[in-house]
């Protein structure tokens, strides 16, 4: 049987296609524009790439690396889009196979809709959600600050400001040692994972975790541009079949 590892820039996309060949599957759950679908954010307009690299520990303590990338951007009416590389590599014989698709999402509170699709399947799903006082009570006031880049929980490090990509961002720093035994380790060993979070754009701008036993995680922002972005990179190619879903069914 085929060995299939899934790397994946934005899971939360929600669009991966299931197979009962998969016999391994690594997912990093990332920070972008879509997660703050519930809470939309007015009047801070942005366009940026995504870049993600990643540095796996083999058993053999060797380090193996990968890097994908997206994009994503807001409009000032709290509208989201996010499209995100997924990579996989599987085996046929002795032959190692990568492959990759983009994954696209568009979040838009005005409509209450969301979209999504693959750069694959030909196919793309706009769900229609019903209209709510919650909903609109959530458009007409903004998100809240990120309270995991700004908590002052004990364990919790501030890193004061710096400036990346002309932004004024918030670092944290929290960490924890692993017992010995743990995970098999002789030895104990400290995780950090750090945070710098944009409170002008209500983001995550920079995120890395470092794990000597299983790796290292690089997760950023580039090529950030503030004011409407052009979102017509994020529109369903016109020979994809749209399905329209109604929730609740």
């Amino acid at each position: 049987m085929s060995q299939i590892r899934l790397l994946v820039l934005f899971p939360l996309l929600g669009i991966l296609a299931a197979s009962p060949a998969i016999a391994q599957t690594s997912a990093h759950p990332e920070k972008s524009a879509s997660d703050n679908a519930d809470y939309p954010i007015l009047d801070a307009p942005y366009s940026a790439k995504r870049h993600f690299i990643s540095y796996t520990k083999k058993a053999d303590g060797t380090l193996t690396r990968d890097e994908s990338g997206g994009s994503e951007a807001r409009d000032s009416q709290g509208r989201t889009f996010s499209a995100g590389e997924r990579h996989w590599t599987y085996l046929e014989g002795n032959k190692s196979i990568l492959g990759s698709e983009m994954l696209y999402r568009i979040d838009d509170p005005v409509a209450n809709t969301k979209t999504k699709w693959d750069s694959t399947s030909k196919e793309a799903k706009i769900i229609h959600w019903p209209q709510s006082d919650l909903k609109r009570d959530a458009l007409e006031t903004a998100c809240p600050c990120n309270e995991q880049a700004n908590t002052s929980n004990t364990g919790v490090e501030k890193l004061g400001t710096r400036n990346i990509q002309g932004l004024v961002v918030e670092g944290t720093r929290s960490s924890y040692t692993v017992a010995i035994g743990r995970n098999q380790n002789d030895k104990p060993y400290i995780v950090v994972h750090e945070i710098w979070y944009s409170p002008k754009l209500k983001i995550v701008v920079l995120e890395t975790n470092d794990d000597p036993s299983s790796g290292s995680t690089r997760n950023e922002l580039i090529d950030i541009n503030l004011g409407e972005p052009d979102t017509k990179q994020y529109r369903p190619p016109s020979d994809y079949v749209i399905h329209d879903l109604q929730m609740p069914p």
